[in-house]
């Protein structure tokens, strides 16, 4: 039985969230659900805040974070970022990463956006 995008999408996010508290940042998903009414029924979608995954914090930085499974969608997950007004880059403390993971290791690659 194949798993669908959505639960592979959410394997990838916990395992990005508990990369995180291993590090000992404090982490959190960032994402609320919709409802929409569609041919008289109810559909709930879940739409990222800020184009984000989730939100790790070690008091000295924010990072918002989005986790991808290889190297597809990098581009577009950039550009899903730049739709919102976040700080520079230069200074620090607020950060945008795409955590890109390849099956069978531990530690994932890191592109800052």
């Amino acid at each position: 039985m194949s798993q669908s995008s959505f639960s592979k999408g959410n394997y990838w996010r916990l395992k990005t969230k508990k990369w995180f508290l291993d590090k000992g940042y404090s982490c959190e998903y960032l994402e609320k659900t919709q409802r929409l009414y569609t041919k008289g029924r109810i559909v709930f979608i879940k739409k990222d805040i800020f184009a984000a995954d989730g939100l790790a914090m070690d008091g000295d930085r924010v990072i918002f974070w989005q986790s991808k499974l290889g190297k597809k969608n990098i581009a577009q997950a950039i550009k899903e970022f730049e739709k919102h007004p976040y700080p520079p880059h230069n200074n620090n403390v607020v950060e945008r990463w795409i955590i890109v993971w390849t099956p069978r290791r531990k530690e994932p690659e890191i592109i800052a956006a």
